[in-house]
């Protein structure tokens, strides 16, 4: 009966980690393919901020990558340096594509649902990991991981976006309904997984 939790454990940890740094390397096809050819649907965020975009796609990835480290407890236990040093460069990324998604949100010709989504997606990614930041330069080290948490779920919204889009496309859904939808569900479902966590990891430590 044990065994089934531990197997469910690392097939948890082996997606989180496969699909973090699959989908960073994926984002980066642009280097060899162009962005027209490897972002089809993404064409209207490169009519008028086209650096903003650029911008986006380059140092939201780097963030992707750096979250798995991250949270890694061996990781962070055996290498505090390097995971200051990383924390730090996740930090950056996380400013740079957080003010960038808000300049594509609030140019984008996708619709104010969808436009709104993002935005507030872009908000809150750059809120929870400078919450994170604070705590951290405080001392709180439980609370830093708490909004690390958050701020990771935020990070994640890149993954499950694009997980997201298949179930829309695939059955014929019309790019401009599915895409409004998706707005909101690559993130809101991955902050109360987070928040759930949070709070799991608040009782067991009380």
């Amino acid at each position: 009966m044990s065994a089934t939790p531990t197997v469910m454990h690392k097939t948890r940890v082996f997606l989180f980690w496969f699909l973090s740094i699959g989908v960073a390397l994926a984002s980066w096809r642009f280097l060899g393919l162009g962005l027209e050819t490897a972002f089809p649907n993404m064409v209207h965020h490169l009519e008028g901020q086209r650096l903003a975009f650029i911008a986006h796609i380059v140092a939201g990835p780097i963030a992707m990558v750096i979250v798995p480290f991250q949270l890694w407890g061996n990781f962070r236990n055996r290498r505090p340096a390097r995971h200051r040093l990383m924390g730090r460069v996740y930090v950056a990324m996380v400013v740079i594509a957080g003010v960038s998604g808000m300049v594509i949100a609030v140019t984008t010709n996708a619709g104010p649902v969808a436009a709104t989504g993002f935005f507030v997606l872009a908000v809150l990614w750059l809120w929870t990991t400078a919450q994170a930041v604070l705590h951290a330069r405080a001392g709180r080290i439980g609370e830093h991981r708490a909004w690390m948490i958050r701020s990771a779920a935020l990070t994640f919204a890149g993954v499950t976006l694009r997980l997201w889009l298949p179930v829309f496309l695939v059955p014929g859904v019309p790019f401009e309904v599915a895409y409004p939808i998706i707005a909101f569900l690559c993130w809101i479902p991955n902050l109360m997984v987070a928040e759930y966590l949070v709070r799991q990891r608040q009782r067991v430590a009380a």
